[in-house]
C-alpha cells in the first residue's frame, strides 16, 4: 500500500522552519510560549500526512497512524559493531518510505521532514524510559560541507527531538576536525580509518549522559568515532538516536544513487 502512495512536498509553516538552538529548562515561560505557538500552528496549518494527504497525528506530526505503521522496522541487524552505547534508539530500516523522506531532507532541502523524524524519534526514545540524557548532540558536518549544503540534517532532527522531550540541545558540542570522504564510497573496512580521530568535543561533558543524533547508520563507523570524542570529553554515557539503519553494501561501487549514510 505504501508504494502506491504519492510522496509530496511537506507542509512547512514558517514558524517551524526556523533554526532551533536549544531548550533552556531554566526558563519555563519560553517553553510555555513554544507550546502555545505549536498549538496555534496546528490550528492554522493542521498536520497533514506527507504520504497520503490524510490528517496527521497530534504533536503535530505530518504523518497519519496508518502510514506510520508501515514504516519498516529493523530486521534483526544485531548491535552496531564496535559501539559501546548505553542505549540505541533506531526505530526503522532504511527502506521505503523512510529512505525517500531522508533523501528529501538530506539532499533536496526538505527540512520540514526534520520535524517529522525528530518528533517521532523522541517518542520512540520515550518508550525506553528513564534515565533520559542530560544533553542532545548532533553528529556534525565539516564546515566546508555545511557551507555547501546550508544546514546539518542531523542537527535539524536533533532540534525537534530535544524539543519534544524538553531536553537541552547543543549543536556545536562536537566538531569535525578534518573533511572526510563520503562513507558510501568506501568499503566497510575503510570506513573506520576514514573517520578515525575526525571528531572532537568543544567543551567538557564531565558526568553527562549524552544523546548522539544522526539520520542513518550503516557500519557505525561515524557514530562510533563521534561517541569516542564525547567519551574523551568526560561523558558518563552516550546514547545513540538514529532514524534508520541501512544494510551494508559489500562493494564500494554499489549504487551511489542511494542516500549516503554519513554526512
Amino acid at each position: 500500500m505504501a508504494a502506491a502512495r504519492r510522496l509530496r512536498r511537506g507542509q512547512c509553516d514558517a514558524m517551524f522552519a526556523g533554526s532551533c538552538r536549544s531548550v533552556n529548562l531554566d526558563r519555563p515561560l519560553k517553553s510555555t510560549l513554544r507550546r502555545l505557538c505549536a498549538a496555534l500552528g496546528s490550528v492554522i496549518a493542521p498536520p497533514q500526512c506527507v504520504l497520503c494527504d490524510q490528517p496527521g497525528l497530534a504533536g503535530p506530526v505530518d504523518l497519519c497512524a496508518e502510514c506510520l505503521a508501515e514504516f519498516p522496522r529493523p530486521a534483526g541487524d544485531g548491535p552496531i559493531a564496535g559501539g559501546d552505547f548505553a542505549l540505541v534508539c533506531c526505530p526503522w530500516r532504511f527502506d521505503f518510505p523512510v529512505d525517500a523522506l531522508v533523501r528529501a531532507l538530506k539532499f533536496h532541502g526538505e527540512r520540514c521532514y526534520a520535524r517529522l523524524f525528530g518528533t517521532l524519534l523522541a517518542r520512540e526514545r520515550a518508550r525506553h524510559g528513564a534515565p533520559l540524557p542530560g544533553l542532545v548532540v548532533p553528529v556534525p558536518l565539516h564546515p566546508l560541507r555545511l557551507r555547501v549544503r546550508g544546514y546539518n540534517q542531523a542537527a535539524e532532527i536533533a532540534c525537534y527531538a530535544a524539543r519534544e522531550l524538553a531536553l537541552p540541545l547543543e549543536r556545536n558540542a562536537l566538531r569535525r576536525l578534518r573533511p572526510t570522504r563520503e562513507q558510501s564510497a568506501l568499503r566497510s573496512r575503510d570506513r573506520v580509518a576514514n573517520v578515525a580521530g575526525a571528531f572532537a568535543a568543544t567543551r567538557s561533558l564531565a558526568g553527562l549522559r549524552v544523546a548522539l543524533v544522526d539520520d542513518v547508520v550503516t557500519t557505525g563507523s561515524t557514530v562510533n568515532a563521534a561517541a569516542a570524542a564525547l567519551s574523551e570529553a568526560g561523558a558518563a554515557a552516550v546514547e545513540l538516536w538514529v532514524v534508520a539503519r541501512a544494510a551494508r553494501r559489500p562493494q564500494a561501487s554499489a549504487d551511489t544513487t542511494q542516500a549516503r549514510t554519513a554526512p
